[in-house]
């Protein structure tokens, strides 16, 4: 991916290649050229920008847009959802879950209390007991993730 370099060092070289074969231009065909090489100019920056960088367009409902709003504070909003996503990618947690694969979880968790209960009531056992209700603490803990 190599960057390759703008034909032309600045709008005269272009203005002078353009209008070599021009006698004497007039002030709207020089604005004309200069219009050319400013778009020519900015199709180039773009692409290579592109290639550098990559850009994502993002779009918001209105509850979500206001939220953004009242919390970015004298932020723009390009800046607050910069620094989200850089706190975000900094952090050493993982906020973000799928949400079908939580309740799979969640749905196997409460089995693995069907099942124990079962057990406990063909065979007391203390270990049993103990087994239940750490299995019942962590399905509370696992209900605060997926319903905060």
């Amino acid at each position: 991916m190599s960057i390759e370099a703008f034909p032309y060092k600045s709008v005269h070289e272009y203005l002078e290649e353009e209008l070599s074969l021009v006698p004497n231009p007039s002030h709207e065909q020089i604005k004309e050229v200069k219009q050319a090489y400013w778009k020519r100019y900015y199709k180039y920056y773009r692409r290579q920008k592109r290639k550098v960088r990559k850009e994502f367009t993002l779009g918001f409902d209105r509850e979500r847009l206001q939220l953004i709003d009242t919390k970015r504070g004298e932020l723009s909003i390009s800046k607050f959802l910069y620094q989200i996503i850089d706190r975000e990618l900094e952090s050493n947690e993982n906020l973000f879950h799928n949400q079908e694969q939580l309740s799979q979880l969640d749905l196997q968790l409460m089995k693995l209390i069907s099942l124990t209960e079962e057990l406990l009531d063909n065979e007391d056992s203390e270990m049993i007991n103990q087994i239940l209700e750490r299995l019942e603490k962590l399905e509370q803990s696992f209900e605060q993730v997926i319903n905060p």
